[in-house]
């Protein structure tokens, strides 16, 4: 197999599926059977290989190997631009980075692109080797709908595990990892919830738009990865609002903590004030300061220092302020 194709099969109809050679890729668009061809976007020669068939248009072969997409669903030529997201669960690296998949749909023919590897093709295709795989295209988009809408749940769970043990940790006291696992979960949440809220809209379009050549069973299947990604829509709409409480929660914390400690502050400014003002006064070299012939002056002037400080701590305390 060459390396812009990393599947080329056809389904049997009865679950399973056969791997076929280069050369057997189709030349122009299939009018019977079920073909399922799976591209690698970096590779040039897809490209050029699927601008070829006959059949597919060309806006339907620009958006397969776009650099960005968004998910959405849109009718091209005699099939069905479908791009989606999946949560990356690719070993060591983060799930919020969503993988995308493009699929261009036909009744018997089905090309889609990837740019990094999603295991939810993978499973599919591990099924069809095991004869317990879609017997459609149509079913092929069905279980990719409701699979890359599945493995979103866990991480999603795992996302509010998180943000509530961190925020049973904040009355504990703040610190600045805390701080910085609470700015690494928002982010989480608004790279998540910038793909899921087209994916919803795109796959409530999708269960509309393919009422022709899917069957009840597939649309209804649809309908279901639509109603739970509309759960998991609302579930980070949530977490975004528990993220900014506990934002203003810890702003609010360590600006307790600042008043604390600038009211002690400004206690013993208070205290110290007078006492500073009698140290610089009598601290000058001139003639006429009083005792500067006894002996016992500096005692003395210390013991008034010590009593004045106290009067004023005892003032304070009687009054309140502390």
């Amino acid at each position: 197999m060459s390396a812009f194709v990393v599947h080329n099969l056809e389904l049997d109809g009865q679950g399973g599926a056969k791997s076929l050679p280069l050369s057997d890729l189709p030349k122009v668009l299939p009018e019977q059977g079920c073909r399922w061809v799976h591209l690698d976007c970096y590779e040039e020669e897809g490209y050029t290989w699927l601008s070829s068939v006959e059949g597919i248009p060309e806006t339907a072969v620009e958006a397969l190997f776009a650099e960005e997409t968004r998910p959405r669903t849109v009718r091209m030529g005699k099939g069905l631009l479908l791009t989606l997201r999946g949560v990356n669960l690719n070993p060591e690296s983060n799930p919020s980075d969503m993988v995308s998949l493009r699929l261009w749909v036909t009744p018997h023919f089905i090309v889609s692109s990837r740019r990094r590897k999603l295991l939810s093709v993978q499973g599919i295709v591990k099924d069809l080797n095991n004869n317990e795989g879609p017997t459609s295209t149509a079913d092929v988009v069905a279980i990719l709908t409701e699979t890359l809408t599945d493995r979103m749940a866990k991480v999603i769970t795992d996302l509010e595990d998180e943000l509530a043990d961190l925020e049973e940790s904040i009355g504990e006291g703040i610190d600045a990892g805390q701080r910085d696992s609470l700015v690494q979960r928002r982010l989480e949440t608004i790279r998540l919830r910038r793909f899921l809220v087209p994916q919803k809209e795109a796959i409530n379009k999708l269960s509309q738009e393919a009422v022709s050549w899917m069957s009840i069973e597939q649309i209804a299947q649809v309908q279901e990865a639509a109603n739970d990604i509309t759960r998991y829509v609302e579930g980070l709409e949530s977490l975004r609002e528990r993220c900014l409480l506990m934002q203003e929660e810890f702003a609010n914390l360590q600006a307790e903590k600042m008043n604390a400690r600038m009211y002690v502050l400004s206690i013993l400014s208070g205290i110290f004030m007078p006492l500073g003002f009698l140290t610089g006064l009598f601290g000058i070299n001139i003639g006429g300061m009083p005792g500067t012939d006894s002996n016992a002056a500096f005692w003395l002037f210390c013991a008034a220092l010590v009593v004045l400080g106290g009067g004023q701590f005892v003032l304070m305390r009687r009054s309140r302020w502390f």
